[in-house]
């Protein structure tokens, strides 16, 4: 247990200035949405409607706070490209720590950390709950670790590319390689998809999405079985990085 607690400390304490940057600006996101509701309950405002309606509009506004609070959560820490750059990922190799723990120790510090952002993404739905009786938290948290599980997907893929890094030239000539892989990707899907036109709905007066279907659309998202499969693929995605980072640790200089 204390080769584990040692590996976890290591990376919070090499981390913690990019998860510090990255809660911060989720912080200040968090109460640039609430400044308009505390401004406007502040002079005497209240909140009144429909609770469908109530509950669409938070959806609206918690799903951005949502997404971005499981990319920043679950994307990348550079701790891999911080140790091969100062040498620390040849050194470890003859350190006690195997593989297993090293990878398990990674894994920790990601979930911990997509557990506190999850927690702070559940400030708004909760406080507007409270306020208004909607209900929009099983949405909102479906997409967050939605997005959380998608970032550590990209995270594992990431960690997999860089795995065959050495040193800072090895590191350039990846990081050059996925900026053009990225690049033409993004081409390649401009060129099957093209110019989407979207007919004028302004004139007609009628908005894109009609409210039964938002409201399907919010049952669906905040459903049971959305949640089933969005844990699923959160935990996949977790298994998928444990198996990379493993990998990662096991990797030998020739």
């Amino acid at each position: 247990m204390k080769m584990y607690l040692s590996l976890v400390y290591r990376e919070l304490k090499q981390t913690r200035k990019h998860y510090i940057i990255m809660l911060a600006l989720f912080l200040l996101v968090l109460a640039f949405m609430l400044l308009p509701l505390f401004i406007s309950l502040a002079y005497g405002g209240a909140i009144n409607g429909d609770v469908a309606d109530i509950n669409g509009e938070i959806l609206f506004c918690a799903a951005p706070l949502a997404l971005l609070g499981g990319i920043a959560a679950g994307t990348n820490n550079g701790l891999q490209k911080a140790d091969i750059s100062a040498g620390w990922k040849r050194y470890s190799f003859v350190l006690p720590p195997t593989a297993v723990q090293q990878a398990v120790s990674d894994l920790s510090v990601k979930i911990c950390h997509i557990l506190l952002f999850g927690a702070v993404t559940a400030v708004y739905p909760l406080l507007m709950h409270c306020m208004t009786g909607a209900n929009s938290v099983s949405p909102t948290f479906n997409l967050y670790f939605g997005a959380a599980a998608a970032a550590v997907l990209t995270d594992a893929a990431y960690c997999y590319i860089i795995m065959f890094a050495k040193t800072k030239k090895d590191l350039a000539i990846i990081g050059a390689a996925a900026f053009l892989g990225a690049g033409l990707i993004l081409r390649v899907t401009d060129f099957f998809t093209g110019d989407i036109n979207i007919p004028e709905q302004s004139a007609a007066g009628r908005s894109l999405i009609s409210e039964e279907a938002l409201n399907e659309l919010i049952a669906a998202t905040g459903s049971t079985m959305t949640t089933v499969c969005v844990l699923a693929a959160f935990v996949t995605a977790c298994v998928l990085y444990f198996l990379v980072m493993w990998r990662s640790h096991e990797r030998r200089e020739p």
